[in-house]
């Protein structure tokens, strides 16, 4: 019997450091931050390599993490470039924004990923238009959309869906001041008993 379980637990050893060996991944490395950095530099090749290495990676070593598309990290960072992505707007303003959106893709109300969203007419000015389409955010824009895929939140009410320079849905939930942009009324849906 004990020659079973020694031959057992050599096999699953030999498995488990074979799938490491044979893995197109470094185990040390942060493919999100390198997701980021090809956000950043506009490199769609190097960032959709980076997802597809980090989920092998995720899925290899059974890592606790969610697993993150590219083209949501982008499409997310540039709606956070566009509507608080001034340098010197908080990161907090940024994340609030961008979970507004990820808000949306959760909702009942809105198209249900974030591409969809974004694209939805009327909701997110310039998308669609070709500078848009090209548009390579802010650093600090493309860690807070990274920072929100991988499931952080600064707001925690899930009904904040709206997003704008003044009040709408059915209410207020907070307000963001700044001399140069005015205020931004982050607020509430205008059917709240649908969350």
């Amino acid at each position: 019997m004990k020659k079973v379980l020694s031959f057992s637990v050599t096999v699953a050893l030999f498995l488990v450091i074979s799938a490491g060996v044979l893995a197109d991944f470094d185990s040390e490395t942060d493919y999100g931050l390198i997701m980021v950095e090809a956000a950043v530099a506009g490199d769609a090749e190097a960032g959709i390599e980076a997802e597809r290495q980090r989920n092998e990676k995720i899925d290899t070593l059974g890592i606790d993490e969610q697993k993150i598309s590219y083209q949501d990290l982008v499409l997310l960072a540039r709606v956070i470039h566009i509507e608080a992505g001034s340098e010197w707007l908080p990161d907090e303003w940024k994340m609030a924004v961008g979970e507004v959106l990820l808000n949306r893709v959760a909702s009942p109300e809105f198209p249900d990923t974030i591409k969809e969203c974004v694209y939805q007419e009327g909701q997110y000015g310039g998308a669609g238009e070709s500078w848009y389409e090209k548009l390579t955010p802010y650093r600090s824009c493309a860690v807070a959309a990274k920072r929100l895929l991988s499931g952080e939140r600064v707001l925690n009410e899930p009904s904040v869906v709206f997003q704008s320079n003044g009040p709408q849905g059915s209410g207020v939930f907070r307000e963001f001041r700044d001399a140069c942009f005015g205020t931004t009324y982050l607020c509430y849906s205008t059917y709240p008993e649908l969350y």
